[in-house]
């Protein structure tokens, strides 16, 4: 068994300078106190118009942006079902997992971890969970600001109280440290659903340094030929014990980064 460090919600923006994202990750891989992790998962949830994880995987190098004559190394494993980013010189590695962020018809989302195929978005929120775990992937309900209110709210409610127990809700690393905790996060770890945390960076430049710098600790024996499948188990295992690992952002970073959310959807629309 080897610990990794798992980033669960990933973006990798096209406003990312991928020599940067790849510094940040590594050096926020390092700076995890709990013990010396040299091994880090990202799980990719990309929307509708991302195609980051194809992107990378094609490459086989990547400069850093910020450390000279270093180079991160990269191919592709389990026949281009994952990704093995490698610092050579520091001993380190990353894995990545593909996956998705699906829009269901109420507007809330679903994310969809370990999957190739990427689902429509409009669909019940039911149906969408169905279908990912359909695929093979984990479907997981990420927290966002202002969603689990009202009668979406209530919709996340019902699906904690079904108790499915391949369906995870997901931790945001962009909540504000001030805020309460989520109800839902109370019923869920009244009623045995685990809460896997992420980092979620939002597609502004200043957010590459986001991925990696939020998320928890999995103890899990990750076969190289597909390794996908042993993620998932130990993610499955009914005696996973969730560590955290880094913190909320502070309220200040909080209201800049909603207002410069609600800017950049009133400029798309």
């Amino acid at each position: 068994m080897t610990f990794w460090a798992a980033d669960s919600h990933v973006h990798f923006h096209k406003c990312f300078e991928e020599g940067l994202f790849f510094d940040n990750c590594f050096n926020n891989l390092s700076n995890i106190t709990s013990s010396s992790i040299k091994n880090g998962l990202l799980f990719f949830t990309e929307g509708k118009n991302e195609d980051s994880f194809n992107y990378l995987k094609i490459k086989t190098k990547i400069k850093s942006s910020l450390k000279e004559n270093t180079e991160y190394i990269i191919h592709e494993i389990d026949n281009g079902n994952a990704i093995d980013v490698k610092w050579i010189e520091a001993g380190m590695r990353i894995l990545i997992i593909p996956g998705f962020q699906i829009v269901t018809k109420k507007n809330l989302e679903v994310l969809s971890l370990g999957t190739h195929k990427r689902l429509n978005d409009g669909s019940p929120i039911n149906d969408t969970i169905a279908n990912v775990i359909s695929i093979g992937g984990i479907p997981v309900l990420p927290w966002g600001f202002g969603k689990w209110y009202g009668n979406r709210g209530k919709i996340i409610d019902e699906l904690i109280e079904n108790k499915n127990s391949l369906l995870f809700l997901g931790d945001n690393g962009g909540r504000s440290n001030l805020l309460p905790c989520p109800k839902q996060f109370v019923a869920a770890q009244e009623n045995g659903m685990m809460i896997l945390p992420g980092s979620d960076p939002l597609p502004f430049p200043g957010e590459v340094k986001r991925p990696m710098s939020y998320g928890f600790i999995l103890n899990a024996n990750v076969i190289e030929s597909n390794p996908w499948e042993s993620i998932k188990e130990a993610l499955l295992n009914t005696n996973l014990k969730i560590e955290k690992f880094g913190r909320l952002i502070t309220p200040l970073s909080f209201i800049k980064t909603q207002i410069a959310m609600q800017i950049k959807k009133r400029k798309s629309k």
